[in-house]
């Protein structure tokens, strides 16, 4: 029997899938030469796609630091990437706002596309926050 979508557990690493989803979904948006005219093009799009690649690459790398007691140090790279891909995510929603209005973009499109931009970065947000929950125990015992 299928699990209601409201009442699925979300995987801790679902953000990471969400953000190359964000990285892919900004890519194809951004190469739309009829969303993006060509010769206006790089004004924005480059911003735009180099931040999606790096929110995703960055919860990446993050995931791919393993945390143990003997060195607090991976633990500190890893809550930094995590910042520092919340920050590109606020970046990018106002890079989203400057497309919006220099290129004249639907509201139903920016909703959507903010909307992944949002869901990203909570993500990341709850999954920086559980990790400090974890790792607190782990160096104050």
């Amino acid at each position: 029997m299928a699990v209601v979508a409201s009442q699925q557990r979300k995987g801790k690493l679902k953000v990471i899938v969400d953000a190359l989803g964000l990285a892919e979904y900004t890519i194809t948006i951004c190469s739309n030469k009829k969303t993006f005219p060509e010769k206006y093009q790089h004004i924005i799009t480059d911003d735009l796609i180099s931040l999606s690649k790096q929110i995703y690459l960055k919860a990446r790398r993050a995931n791919n630091i393993r945390v143990t007691k003997d060195n607090k140090n991976s633990y500190d790279k890893r809550k930094d990437l995590q910042e520092e891909a919340i920050l590109d995510c606020d970046n990018f929603l106002g890079e989203i706002q400057l497309a919006q209005k220099v290129f004249h973009l639907k509201k139903k499109r920016i909703l959507y596309w903010g909307g992944k931009v949002i869901e990203v970065r909570d993500g990341i947000k709850s999954w920086k926050e559980s990790d400090s929950k974890r790792y607190k125990k782990l160096f104050n015992s």
